[in-house]
């Protein structure tokens, strides 16, 4: 499966074409990431009162399993389930061999919020990490809950959670007769919760990517027949076409600071970089030549751009100055190394590499130019880095259908993210929320 050149070709439409039925996104945990930290989270009182989805127990130890890093031991095996930081009896804990637990309660308020506290403790040391308290409204709790899990991962492994961030991907389901979809451009939350539709189209939707501070998705649409590029709000669904000329349309990349977008045009008849001003409409073009350039990504600091072009013979990755000066390979380990992007702290890339045929997801160290396949799975698309670097989000087919799955940016740990019975595609990783 090829998807090179800007993935814009209407005929590539027909590989994204598998019968499914819309249903909730669900997780499915095959392994870990090597080794688990064991944790105890006692349900917090006063939280059966609430939905238990709403729960922040239950939401917090999905978020942690989810994640790779956690055990979370069950609540059955717990010699005591305290509430209170004078309840706790930390020989209790160490009998099970937790090394963290997580303690709460909840109480509903007359004006209708609800109070929430939390401390989380170090088993072995006899120790409290860390403890907050929340006062939120009801429709704010399952947010809350990712809000814990973060807290719990960052002081548990050191590095930011990714639980309170989203998501954005293309689903397509059946509509009329037979060869006739509704696609839909969706949000949700990182672990599949929420889902929110952007766009619904009778005709294809492809490459949403987030602007950085998470408020826009810009996207490749179809709808009148050709493919033109939009930035929509995702707040209010306001929307505006950016880019609609004549022939491919596609691939496009927020620079960092969230004023431009890098491209892939090919209205002088190749398909070549520019980068567009979003203020001012001005295009400035990047690449030049006889070759196919395209799926343009920014660097964290907004002064490179990596893309992927065949001017080498076949489809290589290439770095270039913001302005299109000192163009360079990068990737020399195989023949097909397409659609990278950066990791957020500019060391890595992710990309699609092909093995023997098979397309799969990979991590390229620009220190050492060191290229790591990272997935078994044979038909991967579009990977992008969690917005903490720990994770990659992509595409992939599983059992015959398009799904989401997640890997470990060491590969040791993967996870399968799909929509029952359906298929999905294009994942983009929002950037973490801003206030």
């Amino acid at each position: 499966m090829n998807r090179f050149g800007c993935r814009l070709w209407v005929g590539l439409a027909a590989l994204l074409c598998a019968p499914f039925t819309m249903a909730a996104v669900t997780i499915h945990i095959n392994h870990g990431y090597g080794q688990r930290f064991p944790i105890a989270i006692v349900p917090f009182k006063g939280e059966k009162a609430w939905p238990l989805d709403l729960r922040p127990s239950t939401i917090v130890s999905q978020d942690l399993t989810g994640s790779g890093w956690f055990d979370c031991l069950p609540s059955k095996d717990y010699l005591a389930k305290p509430h209170h930081a004078a309840q706790v009896q930390f020989n209790d804990w160490q009998l099970l061999k937790a090394t963290a637990l997580l303690i709460g309660h909840m109480q509903s308020l007359s004006d209708g919020r609800v109070n929430v506290a939390f401390r989380l403790y170090d088993v072995n040391k006899g120790v409290q990490i860390q403890g907050f308290q929340y006062t939120v409204a009801p429709n704010q709790l399952r947010l809350l809950g990712h809000k814990i899990a973060d807290v719990v991962y960052q002081a548990l492994t050191g590095v930011r959670g990714v639980f309170n961030t989203r998501i954005a991907f293309v689903t397509m389901h059946p509509r009329g007769a037979p060869g006739h979809f509704l696609y839909r451009l969706e949000v949700a939350d990182a672990e599949g919760h929420n889902v929110r539709v952007i766009l619904r189209s009778r005709e294809p939707i492809m490459s949403p990517r987030w602007s950085p501070h998470g408020g826009r998705l810009t996207y490749v649409s179809f709808e009148t027949t050709w493919p033109a590029i939009y930035v929509q709000n995702v707040a209010t669904g306001q929307r505006s076409q950016v880019a609609a000329f004549h022939g491919l349309n596609g691939a496009p990349s927020f620079s960092p600071d969230g004023t431009h977008l890098a491209l892939c045009l090919s209205k002088t008849g190749y398909p070549e970089v520019y980068v567009l001003n979003l203020t001012t409409g001005r295009l400035r073009q990047l690449t030049f030549g006889p070759d196919i350039n395209t799926e343009p990504s920014w660097s964290p600091g907004g002064g490179h751009i990596v893309f992927t072009s065949d001017r080498s013979g076949g489809p290589q990755i290439y770095e270039m100055t913001a302005r299109g000066g000192d163009k360079h390979r990068l990737t020399f380990d195989g023949r097909y190394n397409a659609d990278a992007s950066f990791s957020p702290n500019g060391k890595w890339l992710t990309l699609v590499s092909r093995r023997q045929g098979q397309y799969h997801a990979a991590v390229f160290e620009l220190a050492d130019s060191t290229l790591e396949v990272l997935t078994a799975t044979s038909l991967d698309e579009s990977p992008t880095f969690a917005p903490n670097g720990q994770e990659i989000l992509y595409s992939t087919v599983v059992r015959g259908h398009r799904v989401l799955a997640s890997v470990s940016r060491n590969g040791q740990g993967h996870r399968i993210l799909g929509l029952r019975g359906g298929d999905i595609s294009d994942p983009a990783w929002s950037p973490f929320r801003h206030p």
